[in-house]
């Protein structure tokens, strides 16, 4: 009995031993995914100005190491270094990155949160400064896929399948962030976002926090900004006194030309819940996408990018040609949250703005699911979603691409048929050509033959006659 229980062990044993081997041979993704992690490395930090390390690497936004022109920070590691992330306390001028002596200049794409990487890897790097520059955060990575929290920005879109017209950091998320997480996150298309005010000159923190809530809702291209003051009204005509209204639409329209939208999305006319800022830009965008195909106005951003004819207009809460998003299916590339779940996740990130009542919904007066469209060229929708009757970007290169091909098919096949047929014709020719001198030497042959015959009739008679001749003389 015992002996049965043992042997009935060591096979059980065997089989969970092979059972494991199979798994690992045949999904090795699993593994290969954990080992390909990135991790950070815990790197010696050396500042040119002995200035403060901690302040720079505290994870806030509210401390920060200045750095002067010539100024630089050195950085080594006995373990390799694949990438560097800043967080700047300013979008940055150009700076230097030097490394396995080779220098790369940075700071050109005026990304405030930065990301470099480093191909082969490094065990010392140096920064080096070229004007005065404050870092808030900065951080070093080994090989591999960095942490999801890691911003890889991409620049702004070329063509945007949709571009998000906000006022404000946190009004495309609390308003459109339905738009941002479903065709940003979910479906990965070109999502650009593009804001009326700025907040560099009054609260800084917020230009931070705009950027980790776009990264949260699955947003990979940065964002344009306006460069107009955050100033609160309670009216369209109020706010029309505080800005230029023209400057406004000269910014929106600008905007259009340069991405070519497929769609565009903005807020409220009436301002969500009445903020006059809300009514002006939305109303700018509104105008805008009425006359961004006529070179007549706005003529220098016509000159620049070219006219525009948006296909597809939509306004939040807009009450007519109404569509309702739904926002609580699970998505998969976004850890199978809700639309409604990554928002909220993407708020929290505005942490300077949870003093205030404002939340995301998408069952309450200001719901981010409710929109309208307000103009269209290419019909009417007859469901809820903002690409029907639109081939995204994407799509188009994808079946311009199958075209080529099937054109290079179609004309590699035309040559070859050709080709074919050239040579069919030539050997059709040369077989002619062939019969021809085939006939001609059998003409020759028979002329000869006639020729030879002819001559040899002759000479017989001649003989003939010769011997007639000889026999009268006898």
């Amino acid at each position: 009995m015992t002996y049965i229980k043992s042997k009935s062990s060591i096979l059980k044993l065997l089989a969970s031993i092979t059972i494991t081997l199979f798994c690992i041979v045949l999904f090795p993704s699993a593994v290969k995914a954990e080992d390909n992690q990135a991790a950070e490395v815990n790197a010696d930090i050396t500042l040119s100005n002995q200035g403060s390390i901690s302040r720079m690497t505290d994870g806030s936004y509210n401390t920060k190491t200045t750095f002067s022109s010539g100024d630089t920070i050195t950085i080594t590691s006995s373990e390799k270094m694949y990438s560097l992330y800043i967080k700047w306390d300013l979008i940055p001028s150009e700076w230097t990155l030097s490394y396995n002596g080779k220098t790369e200049t940075n700071g050109t794409n005026g990304f405030l949160h930065e990301y470099v990487q480093i191909p082969d890897g490094t065990t010392e790097m140096t920064i080096t400064f070229a004007s005065k520059e404050s870092i808030c955060d900065m951080h070093v990575y080994s090989k591999g896929s960095v942490p999801e929290d890691v911003q890889t920005w991409k620049t702004p879109c070329d063509n945007a399948d949709i571009l998000v017209f906000a006022t404000h950091a946190d009004d495309e998320i609390l308003f459109l962030g339905g738009v941002l997480a479903t065709y940003g996150g979910e479906q990965n298309l070109s999502v650009q976002v593009a804001y009326m005010c700025e907040f560099t000159t009054s609260a800084k923190i917020r230009e931070h926090e705009k950027l980790d809530g776009l990264w949260e809702s699955g947003i990979k291209h940065y964002p344009v900004c306006g460069d107009f003051p955050d100033l609160y009204s309670q009216t369209l005509e109020a706010a029309k006194k505080q800005y230029v209204y023209d400057d406004v639409k000269a910014y929106t329209t600008s905007c259009i030309r340069r991405f070519k939208p497929l769609v565009v999305v903005t807020q409220d006319l009436n301002g969500e819940y009445g903020h006059g800022g809300h009514m002006l830009f939305s109303h700018a965008v509104a105008e805008s996408v009425e006359t961004s195909n006529d070179s007549s106005v706005f003529p220098e951003s016509a000159s620049n990018y070219g006219t525009w004819d948006v296909p597809k207009t939509y306004l939040h809460l807009y009450t007519e040609n109404k569509i309702t998003m739904n926002l609580r299916l699970p998505l998969s590339r976004m850890g199978n949250r809700t639309s409604i779940e990554v928002q909220t996740a993407a708020y929290k990130k505005h942490v300077s703005q949870q003093w205030c009542w404002f939340y995301v919904s998408d069952d309450y007066e200001y719901s981010c699911a409710d929109f309208g469209l307000y103009r269209t060229t290419v019909g009417n929708d007859t469901g809820n979603d903002m690409l029907e009757n639109i081939t995204t970007y994407e799509e188009q290169e994808r079946l311009a691409k199958e075209a080529a091909e099937k054109e290079s098919i179609e004309s590699s096949k035309a040559a070859e048929e050709a080709s074919i047929a050239k040579e069919q014709q030539e050997i059709k020719a040369a077989h002619k050509e062939t019969s021809k001198r085939k006939v001609s030497v059998a003409v020759i042959v028979i002329i000869v033959v006639i020729i030879i015959g002819a001559a040899a009739f002759g000479y017989v008679r001649l003989q003939q006659s010769r011997r007639k001749h000889s026999r009268r003389r006898r």
